[in-house]
């Protein structure tokens, strides 16, 4: 049965179309962030180019050379990705970054 959903082209082109909405809409954000110094812009702009990869091949492959020269940053969202949680010493090293 999950063959056939991910076959049925209107439900690939509704899965597409909420994607690139979106990327926009956390592209939106990742603006705003840059007008308001109180809200971060940079996990909006990263999420938008997440939801922009899953639109467009494109740009996933684009994503996936950019992760394969960075090992680091590869390791970390695979991490992020498979256990949906980020190792403590990152976000202490992140949030110091910020200046928060």
């Amino acid at each position: 049965m999950q063959e056939t959903h991910l076959k049925d082209p209107r439900r690939r082109k509704r899965r597409q179309l909420r994607n690139i909405f979106l990327a926009a809409f956390f592209f939106v954000l990742g603006v705003i962030g840059l007008l308001l110094p109180i809200v971060p812009q940079v996990p909006f702009f990263v999420m938008s180019l997440l939801f922009l990869s899953l639109a467009s091949r494109r740009v996933h492959r684009t994503v996936r050379r950019f992760l394969r020269r960075h090992p680091k940053i590869e390791a970390a969202f695979h991490a992020w990705r498979h256990r949906r949680r980020v190792k403590r010493h990152v976000k202490i090293r992140d949030r110091k970054a910020e200046g928060s």
